[in-house]
């Protein structure tokens, strides 16, 4: 028995494992939103070892999807199929989070709908025009986003994940490079964080004190101007006040300005490069776990051999999240707690799956060709 197969609690729930499924776009929904037959059977394999499953980006408001077949809980209409799917992972033995988010002007384009909101008109892709929001904009979101944690609780999500990560909208907010606002909700990092917490205020208001509420970060942004781990320090302690039980430590891990089509495009990845080990953010999930004082989540190639059970030994982190590994080897995470992990499928980190939902197709895989099995 390592610290790996050991429980957790936080709060209502008992995780059975260490080990995370991360919140991965698959682009297996409708168009409208709603869960698939695909959807169903690639949380059902990926379900029956891991301690928790935080499903996949799932869009607030209807313009905010980040592929066209985002998962959605902008409406009642969605609440059928996200119940279903909350009990498919359960019936594994797994817990379920959703992940809640805004593409923002990351957005998949939208035709007859006013999309692209943004902070300050940072454009992310030559398709998709940025808005700047009004304060009415703002409010109509930190609405939407508690509805949306709401529903979510009424599908029998055991908690759900606010994604302020990966320069989507909520992290565009956070971010000095893309956050240009001179009212309230700019300015130093406590200004840039006002948005995040006035929906983690709202979404804890709603869904009570006893409901985890956990919150995807950038650790640091490695752009030039980017979000530094001493932003996301003040940020993450603001957060923890307001009720935010578990943090899920990611970063972007390079990314710069372009020219598409005369338009400047500001791109950016959170996939650590090929040369980089595994466990290459354990250093910056600590600092934030030593400074904040709440359970984290660490990401990172944590699907190569023992780095999950390297990661967890010292103790400093709770939650190792796996994602492409499971991707191409669904029974990774049981091979990883028995011990087996020489018997897993490797990834071959030829990012298909992250190519793929970029040209708005279903997700695929090199390895798995199987998917969504």
């Amino acid at each position: 028995m390592t610290r790996l197969n050991s429980d957790l609690k936080i709060k209502t729930m008992s995780v059975r494992n260490r080990l995370v499924l991360p919140p991965i776009t698959t682009n297996y929904g409708t168009s409208k939103g709603l869960v698939t037959e695909d959807i169903l059977c690639f949380y059902t394999e990926r379900s029956r070892d891991v301690g928790l499953v935080i499903v996949e980006a799932t869009a607030v408001q209807s313009s905010g999807g980040i592929v066209p077949g985002s998962l959605g809980l902008w409406n009642d209409s969605h609440i059928p199929g996200m119940t279903r799917l909350a009990k498919t992972i359960q019936q594994q033995g797994a817990l379920a989070a959703v992940q809640l988010n805004h593409a923002g002007p990351r957005c998949t384009p939208y035709e007859n709908k006013r999309h692209g909101f943004s902070p300050s008109g940072v454009a992310f892709r030559p398709d998709v025009e940025p808005i700047v929001m009004d304060i009415r904009d703002i409010e109509q979101l930190i609405d939407d986003f508690s509805k949306a944690a709401i529903r979510a609780a009424t599908a029998g999500f055991d908690g759900v994940e606010i994604h302020g990560a990966h320069l989507y909208l909520l992290s565009q907010f956070l971010s000095p490079l893309t956050n240009k606002r001179e009212d309230r909700y700019g300015g130093d990092a406590k200004g840039r964080a006002t948005l995040a917490l006035e929906i983690v205020r709202k979404v804890r208001k709603k869904l009570g004190q006893a409901y985890p509420i956990f919150f995807r970060i950038n650790a640091e942004e490695r752009i030039d101007g980017g979000q530094t781990l001493e932003d996301t320090l003040v940020i993450g302690k603001l957060l923890a006040d307001e009720g935010v039980d578990v943090f899920d430590i990611t970063l972007i891990t390079q990314g710069g300005w372009k020219e598409i089509d005369d338009k400047k495009i500001l791109v950016g990845s959170s996939v650590l490069p090929k040369d980089h080990p595994s466990g290459a953010n354990i250093a910056l999930t600590e600092k934030f776990r030593e400074e904040i004082k709440r359970p984290v989540i660490a990401v990172g190639k944590f699907g190569i051999g023992r780095a999950a059970a390297n990661a967890m030994e010292n103790g400093k982190i709770e939650l190792v999240a796996i994602g492409r590994q499971m991707i191409c080897d669904p029974k990774s995470a049981q091979k990883m707690l028995e011990g087996n992990d020489h018997d897993m499928i490797p990834c071959d980190e030829c990012l298909k799956c992250f190519a793929t939902i970029g040209k708005g197709v279903p997700m695929a895989c090199k390895v798995n060709k199987n998917l969504p099995f």
